[in-house]
């Protein structure tokens, strides 16, 4: 098994009850799903472009907050958890745990929407609950199983919650969170790239992938550069810290590169959607610089419409693949929605220059999270079968 997961535990009651809240990534990535298309779909062809919340007051708001915080989050929550096993060496988190993370997340949707109108503190701190409760489990998991792997994961639920705090309750600029994100997709999602990787590359018995751990630093330490100096109104060292990321990103990437990657449909997937970090980066580093290629707003949505987006639906998109004795084997479904999803990512930064493709590209992306949706749904009853993510041993 990869370093994300771990075989099923002999006592294991969230496999043995089966249900929705029998793992975390069954009602997360139903939620994550769902909220894709509700909030693209309301901010692409609503009369008002959001729901109209008081609390924040900018349909704008709304939409960026509620892709991060809310269509991320969940997706975020949902692999963590489910993944957990593999370095706590515990059955997963389920059952009242779970219900409970997804009521709050739940009533956080609600509070941002103004159903009902609550004030401005109590909105944000309903929506950092959701983040609180995901850092106290995760943490309880990483103490229990002495995992410093499990205390950093717990450390970026906790920064979440920060963030939202921030962005919510201080008006602080959410650029910052969509950086704290793209950290989080580096350092873990770029591990978790490279774990599948090597798996399929040892069941072919090609040459290892190297682990490129200092490139990986290097770009993990260039991100969190230019978060810190985005925080700090230094526009032009944030640039020059997301270009030099970017350069790490890629040549990450680049070093990972095996034909296994071409001969399974949804390890491409991990790479096409990672793709996109170095990609958003350099454009986000280039606007930041002043180079008229993108305006920032435009090159920020290769990150988030581009590398989160494409990230979570290729992982998620493996918890509906079907079982093969050596692997996980990726469905039309799972195949024409990623394809959707990420064709509509490019569209929605070509609309800057072609204003009429924004609705071709919110379309795109509703059947892309649509087509994940029906995949989803029949395997959100009986007991899961473990490991998620990965699949048998090869």
């Amino acid at each position: 098994m990869n370093g994300y997961e771990a075989p099923t535990h002999r006592n294991d009651p969230a496999g043995a009850a089966g249900g929705i809240l029998a793992t975390a990534h069954r009602p997360m990535f139903l939620a994550a799903g769902l909220w894709a298309v509700v909030v693209i779909g309301w901010r692409a062809f609503g009369e008002s472009g959001g729901p109209a919340a008081d609390a924040l007051g900018s349909a704008t708001l709304w939409h960026a907050h509620e892709m991060l915080f809310g269509f991320a989050g969940a997706a975020f929550a949902g692999y963590t958890l489910t993944a957990a096993p593999s370095w706590s060496h515990r059955p997963p988190a389920s059952g009242a745990r779970i219900l409970i993370l997804t009521l709050i997340w739940i009533a956080a949707r609600l509070a941002l929407a103004g159903l009902p109108a609550l004030p401005l503190p109590l909105v944000a701190a309903t929506s950092a609950g959701f983040f609180a409760w995901l850092a106290l489990l995760l943490g309880r998991e990483a103490v229990a199983g002495r995992s410093a792997k499990g205390g950093l994961q717990a450390g970026f639920a906790a920064l979440l919650g920060l963030a939202d705090l921030a962005v919510l309750g201080a008006g602080a600029d959410p650029r910052a969170a969509i950086l704290v994100f793209a950290l989080i997709l580096s350092v873990i999602g770029g591990r978790m790239v490279r774990a599948f990787t090597e798996n399929r590359v040892a069941a072919e018995h090609a040459p290892p992938v190297p682990a490129a751990e200092r490139v990986a630093h290097i770009g993990g330490a260039a991100i969190l550069a230019a978060l810190l100096a985005t925080l700090a109104g230094a526009e032009t060292l944030a640039g020059v810290a997301l270009i030099a990321g970017a350069g790490a990103e890629a040549l990450r990437l680049a070093l990972w590169q095996r034909a296994a990657v071409r001969h399974d449909a949804l390890l491409l997937m991990l790479h096409l959607g990672f793709l996109w970090l170095p990609v958003g980066l350099c454009l986000t580093g280039l606007a930041r610089l002043g180079v008229p290629l993108l305006a920032e707003p435009d090159a920020l949505h290769a990150l988030t419409a581009g590398a989160m987006s494409c990230l979570i639906y290729a992982v998620a998109a493996r918890s509906v693949a079907r079982r093969a004795p050596d692997r996980l084997v990726a469905g039309w479904p799972n195949i024409a929605g990623f394809a959707l999803v990420w064709l509509s990512a490019w569209l929605r930064i070509a609309q800057s220059a072609v204003p009429e493709l924004s609705q071709l590209a919110a379309l795109l992306w509703i059947a892309g999270w649509t087509l994940f949706l029906i995949a989803l749904a029949p395997t959100l009853r009986g007991a899961p079968q473990r490991p998620v993510f990965s699949g048998p041993r090869a």
